[in-house]
């Protein structure tokens, strides 16, 4: 489908914004750019052609042309209609190759719910955008692109860097909208396993992993659930339980007073050396630099 990648770790670079409102007989123009577009559609219906393939937008869409390819328009195109466009580049990548997130995966979902605290490898996603989008209440969304469009006419000091804050806040919109858990319910059994567990791993945080007590918790063979999870959340069960615990041990570290041999016994490591190897692991430092370089309530 031609869909664009977006660096989580990096902004978009926008090239330039601006507004159309079409008028009889015009269409979408006939080329090929070195850079991606935006198009939202306020009111009335655009017809734009991509690869050969026919997309008709109407108010209430947002629409993402790739770079690269051939683009055009025919016929299809109501005068009088209202566009906001933004045409922009990936942003600039580390040197770090990041993790992809495909269509379905439920980790999206669950990392911004479950993490307290981020490191850079959190960083390091790349998001396939969907293709098209359609807002069912889109008052609030084109409030937004309106506001980025005057943004970019005021031209403030650093705005190119500020209009390229302000667009990956609006396509992370559009991500969260298009995956929106409560309008896509996940209808399948294993879908609904694997929220489930990802649950209990988070309510359990202060016991170890125990495959026994899951497996009679769900009554369901532990391995198959393992590769489950693993498959549709990216990560295994151990792996996401452990970080889960690691991260509620710095929450405890930051808002009490209990000093690493306190957690470590809280959390049933066997010693809080090895509960330090661990929490260095998942946080990219020992616990104890940790709290030098924290604000503890």
């Amino acid at each position: 489908m031609n869909q664009i990648r977006m660096h989580t770790g990096s902004f978009p670079l926008v090239r330039d914004v601006g507004m159309t409102l079409t008028s009889e007989g015009w269409v979408h123009p006939d080329r090929i750019t070195d850079f991606n577009v935006f198009i939202f559609v306020i009111k009335g219906q655009m017809q734009v052609v991509e690869e050969g393939t026919e997309y008709i937008l109407r108010a209430g869409m947002g629409f993402f042309l790739k770079s690269g390819l051939h683009h055009l328009g025919t016929a299809g195109t109501i005068p009088g209609t209202s566009t906001i466009w933004i045409h922009f580049s990936e942003g600039l990548q580390d040197a770090h190759v990041p993790k992809r997130v495909e269509e379905g995966s439920l980790q999206p979902f669950q990392a911004s719910r479950t993490y307290k605290v981020f490191g850079p490898v959190d960083y390091r996603f790349e998001l396939l955008l969907p293709k098209l989008v359609e807002l069912q209440e889109p008052a609030s969304f084109i409030s937004k692109v309106k506001d980025l469009y005057e943004l970019y006419c005021s031209a403030p000091l650093f705005g190119h860097v500020l209009l390229s804050i302000k667009t990956m806040e609006l396509f992370l919109d559009l991500y969260r909208l298009h995956h929106d858990p409560e309008r896509h319910r996940m209808t399948s059994k294993s879908d609904a396993v694997v929220r489930k567990l990802a649950l209990y791993l988070e309510e359990h945080w202060e016991s170890l992993l125990e495959p026994e007590r899951i497996r009679a918790e769900f009554g369901l063979n532990y391995r198959y659930m393992s590769t489950l999870f693993k498959t549709r959340m990216g990560i295994s069960i151990f792996h996401y339980h452990e970080r889960h615990r690691i991260h509620r041990a710095a929450e405890l570290l930051k808002s009490t007073s209990m000093n690493i041999s306190e957690v470590s016994d809280k959390l049933k490591y066997t010693s809080p050396y090895y509960f330090s190897r661990v929490f260095k692991k998942v946080m990219g430092e020992a616990p104890s630099v940790y709290i030098r370089n924290i604000y503890r309530m």
